[in-house]
């Protein structure tokens, strides 16, 4: 009955919380999230704690842990007033393994992967300092669970009609039609109608446009470090996209880690915000000193990870051109 009663509860805070109408909230318990964590985790809280940091950009000082609830929500009265994005944003990945855990019954703080750095390699890999957190659960004491947990109290009674969200920029008006396709854009494997609607804004046609003037350029990931690397990732290696960000197996030669490549976005999408920006100059800056700063894996946080580490270079590089199919 007690138990009825609890989920019963739970599944109203939920409903209200995040402005669910009743069949999105049976959609949203399709995932199994809603189901797995219940009153009793609004206990327990995940603590980020910095076991190793040197020169943060952030207030990340080792021994002054993030804490979020258990829905990964930011706790922001338990935590630094200056929190750097670099590292924040590499904690989603462990959280949801930790919701993994959750939804299999399983202990969280027996997590393989618990531990990971921030985008930053550190002042002595050519950085400005550097981040590594350890992600674990813990038991929220009493008057913080209360605290936290009153702000909950009204959700009870009341439907937050705010947090369904309107996404108005997306209905702001049609888009007009842009400029006609080229022979390069109509190859790409895009339908008329997406590559019509696709050309319609200014910011993706300019990247079409890119991708065409920079076929014959790769993005070239040089691996400049590598230890302990699972995959075998060694120094001197280099991994090579095209200029629409697609990993290209047969010029790389072997076979990439998902771990190494991660990370490596961030620099990639820079590489291709410079080539749409400069697609129109006759000398474009693909170069910069944030280009010269390597880039981490996400086992960057050897040797207190679960991983080994890999750092890359990221450059662009012109290669022969590969004939009319490019």
């Amino acid at each position: 009955m007690l138990k009825k009663v609890v989920e019963k509860v739970t599944l109203r805070l939920v409903r209200n919380r995040w402005g669910y109408t009743p069949e999105e909230l049976e959609k949203a318990r399709s995932t199994g999230l809603v189901d797995a964590i219940g009153i009793g985790d609004l206990a327990y809280w995940i603590k980020a704690e910095p076991v190793c940091s040197r020169h943060c950009m952030g207030e990340n000082y080792e021994g002054r842990p993030l804490y979020f609830d258990a829905m990964g929500g930011l706790i922001r009265r338990k935590c630094p007033p200056s929190i750097c994005v670099h590292g924040l944003s590499q904690l989603s990945p462990l959280i949801y393994s930790y919701y993994d855990h959750m939804l299999r019954g399983e202990d969280p703080n027996r997590m393989i992967f618990h531990t990971v750095a921030c985008t930053d390699p550190g002042l002595e890999r050519g950085g400005l300092g550097t981040c590594t957190f350890r992600v674990s659960r813990e038991r929220m004491p009493f008057f913080q669970f209360l605290v936290h947990n009153m702000r909950l109290v009204p959700h009870l009674f009341f439907w937050n009609r705010r947090q369904r969200g309107a996404c108005r920029a997306a209905e702001a008006g049609a888009d007009d039609r842009g400029p006609r396709a080229t022979e390069f854009m109509r190859r790409l494997p895009m339908s008329p109608d997406e590559l019509d609607a696709f050309l319609a804004r200014p910011e993706r046609e300019r990247r079409l446009r890119a991708m065409e003037r920079f076929k014959d350029h790769r993005i070239v990931l040089r691996v400049v470090e590598a230890v302990a690397c699972p995959a075998g990732h060694a120094a001197g290696e280099e991994i090579f996209l095209d200029s629409a960000g697609r990993v290209l197996l047969e010029e790389t030669g072997k076979d990439v880690c998902i771990m190494a490549l991660h990370k490596a976005w961030f620099r990639v999408m820079l590489l291709l915000e410079r080539m749409a920006q400069g697609v129109d100059d006759a000398e474009p800056d693909l170069a910069g000193p944030l280009f010269r700063i390597p880039i981490s894996c996400f086992g960057g946080a050897w040797p207190l990870g679960a991983c080994g580490r890999v750092l890359m270079i990221a450059e662009i590089r012109e290669v022969e051109p590969r004939g009319p199919e490019a």
